[in-house]
């Protein structure tokens, strides 16, 4: 009889852990387990001058295949899957686990129900509807049709890869210029298609998740370094200033007032142009305060409210522009007012595009503007501060004592990026001390 695993349990089976076994071997042929995690029963069992992988049930060995200290990562996973196939068939026939039995006949399709239903209970509060619009959308377009009848066993990795192939060029013919080529879709298709599976994994209904990252690679994100270069500042700031003026002598412009101080706004804060302008209340706005600024009550990755938001730090032509946004009646409570009466901006992108097509320049998200904001503050103010208005880092907004501390500070550094900024653009001139000067 083998004695008891002399290894703590793995979390997984993986080529680094086989490598490790062969390493170190048995003292004699009678041998010793590695155990992974959980309810998986999938373990190696190592000899003195072997080590294979399969499955241990009720003290009884199960052996799949031999493994060699040179395999792949892409081969351990193979004999690994063989392995829990085999567990899965045991549990079964003990009936020690009918969720998978369950998993076996459900489809992903009824999946999908379940895991958004759990998703509405658990995290509805703290997930936006419109987030929760846009899982829905994305499965009801893309993952629905195409998978939406196999049985979870029928889902496989390369089930999975195939998706990630098809989506970007679905996307791609129903919106030929969908940014990114489809293939930031597809990453938030095969992100929604994974957290289900991990719904179903928790359920036990399936041994495995074959649409994590792992196994199934996301597309790289588009370089964060896509932003705005000084002549391109230069560029958007005549772009601005022309239909500003147009407005001024009451002759049509593409744009209204209201978008061009909020692209503004944008443009000086490096904001999040929904979460952090559009969509905020007016009366967050300390906009007559000794530290101007927009109190954000939840900042970004800031699940349940937690760490109490972050605070938007401006500059004096900020403030300029938020205090001019328009905001007739029924609308005043918002910072953007939007179309429909007591309703916030949407979105700025159709906005924005509108200002690069018109200056000549490329393409590319308002997120750009956040990255610009972060490149250009560079050298400008300290790091520190930098991460801070960035809102990478800091205290939260409701430490008033750090607020007393520190604000002052960081609002002069958001003073001299906004000047250097309104510099770049040519709003003053470059021989100006500061960004304090009328246009």
């Amino acid at each position: 009889m083998p004695r008891r695993p002399i290894h703590r349990p793995v979390t997984r089976i993986n080529p680094g852990i086989i490598r490790d076994a062969f390493r170190r071997p048995a003292d004699s042929d009678t041998g010793y387990y590695i155990l992974e995690k959980g309810r998986t029963l999938v373990c190696l069992r190592v000899r003195k001058a072997s080590v294979k992988i399969g499955v241990r049930h009720h003290s009884r060995w199960y052996s799949v295949a031999a493994v060699h200290a040179e395999m792949s990562v892409e081969e351990v996973e193979a004999f690994r899957l063989a392995a829990l196939h085999l567990a899965r068939e045991l549990q079964d026939a003990e009936g020690l686990v009918p969720s998978l039995t369950r998993g076996r006949l459900m489809t992903l399709e009824r999946l999908q129900k379940e895991y958004l239903t759990d998703l509405r209970e658990t995290k509805g509060e703290i997930l936006r509807e419109t987030t929760l619009k846009t899982y829905e959308d994305i499965w009801q377009r893309y993952l629905l049709p195409a998978v939406g009848r196999l049985t979870l066993p029928q889902v496989t990795v390369e089930v999975v890869r195939q998706i990630k192939k098809d989506i970007p060029v679905q996307a791609v013919a129903k919106r030929p210029g969908i940014k990114g080529g489809g293939r930031l879709i597809a990453n938030v298709a095969l992100q929604q298609l994974g957290s289900a599976l991990d719904y179903a994994v928790r359920m036990e209904w399936v041994s495995r998740n074959v649409a994590s990252a792992r196994l199934v690679p996301r597309y790289e994100k588009r370089r964060s370094e896509e932003f705005l270069d000084a002549a391109g500042y230069r560029l958007v700031g005549e772009v601005l200033r022309d239909f500003e003026a147009r407005l001024a002598q009451e002759l049509k412009s593409p744009l209204t007032l209201l978008t061009l101080l909020a692209l503004r706004v944008i443009i000086y804060t490096g904001v999040r142009h929904r979460s952090e302008l559009l969509w905020t209340r007016f009366e967050w706005c300390r906009l007559d305060d000794s530290v101007p600024r927009i109190g954000i009550p939840r900042a970004k990755g800031d699940r349940g409210g937690k760490l109490g938001g972050r605070w938007i730090f401006l500059g004096p032509d900020a403030v300029r522009c938020l205090q001019e946004i328009p905001r007739p009646a029924g609308w005043e409570h918002l910072t953007v007012p939007g179309r429909r009466v007591g309703q916030p901006y949407y979105d700025l992108n159709d906005v924005w595009a509108e200002v690069l097509r018109t200056a000549g320049l490329p393409q590319m998200p308002v997120k750009a503007l956040r990255h610009g904001f972060s490149t250009h503050s560079v050298g400008i103010i300290a790091s520190e501060h930098r991460a801070q208005l960035m809102g990478h880092r800091g205290r939260p907004m409701t430490d008033t004592v750090y607020l007393h501390q520190h604000g002052p500070d960081l609002a002069r550094a958001a003073t001299l990026v906004e000047s250097h900024l309104r510099r770049l653009m040519g709003d003053v001139p470059p021989s100006t001390p500061d960004g304090n000067e009328p246009r």
